[in-house]
């Protein structure tokens, strides 16, 4: 499919702006900014999500280069935020954009360094036909009553993000079960004008039996009824299965992210 990846960049940093508010948890701060010197900038403060790991800290600023009319200035001001919030550890996650050499002197001037060892991808493919799968397990979309009949029989700490999120407006769950067993789930968010597959989880023990190639061509399908016709997702390229059951399913890479921390050492 073709697609203008920066224009696509900066419907994800809305998109992500979005999801924030229906997954954080309590006392998060947003900061969304559209014009110089902050250029089109999203900033998440979650003080209580502080991982080393950049995918489970959502500390954060988003930028696509320059779009916006970002300066060294306003760059230097966005990181301030963090500092008066108390928040030792971030990241800067930057999507294709205008002088993105500018962005990496400032962020190497600040002493930030680039994750290097995992590639964030974006991928993409059009809504048409779902591919045909395989599996012993049945896919069903995930209620507010089956999350409350659920409380207590799935570890939270696997799947935060989906359960705060459960009846939120715009998000569809889904979740594979066999039998009556919770096994894997997933979320299709209708945002704008593309249909964003994510929160992909499925149990240890139930992996290889085609739970999330079935999630996948589930959410396909609802995308189409819901007249969606691009389809985006992310993963980590460690994620191996992750990165083959999207491809398998026709979607295709359009560009990595590149994710800087503020504490390399």
């Amino acid at each position: 499919m073709a697609v203008d990846n920066l224009a696509l960049a900066r419907t994800m940093q809305r998109l992500v702006a979005w999801m924030d508010k229906r997954c954080r948890p309590e006392g998060f701060i947003q900061h969304r900014f559209d014009s110089p010197p902050f250029g089109s900038a999203y900033v998440c403060i979650s003080p209580g999500e502080q991982s080393p790991f950049a995918s489970a800290n959502h500390n954060r600023i988003h930028l696509c280069g320059t779009a916006g009319g970002l300066t060294d200035d306003g760059f230097a001001r966005l990181l301030k935020l963090f500092d008066d919030a108390g928040v030792g550890r971030f990241f800067v996650w930057v999507s294709p954009g205008p002088d993105m050499d500018a962005v990496r002197g400032w962020l190497a001037a600040a002493g930030f360094a680039r994750r290097t060892h995992v590639a964030y991808p974006t991928l993409a493919r059009d809504a048409g036909q779902p591919p045909h799968v395989l599996t012993d397990l049945e896919i069903r979309e995930f209620s507010t009553e089956d999350a409350a009949r659920l409380a207590g029989r799935i570890d939270d700490s696997s799947w935060p993000d989906f359960r705060r999120s459960v009846g939120a407006t715009g998000m569809t769950h889904f979740m594979a079960y066999d039998r009556d067993r919770p096994v894997g789930s997933a979320v299709l968010c209708a945002f704008e004008e593309v249909g964003y597959l994510c929160m992909a989880f499925t149990a240890e023990s139930d992996r290889r039996r085609g739970a999330q190639q079935a999630l996948i061509a589930r959410r396909i399908e609802k995308a189409a009824a819901l007249g969606y016709h691009a389809l985006v997702s992310e993963t980590l390229s460690f994620l191996k299965s992750s990165l083959g059951n999207l491809r398998k399913a026709g979607f295709e890479p359009l560009y990595d992210k590149e994710v800087y921390d503020s504490r390399p050492d």
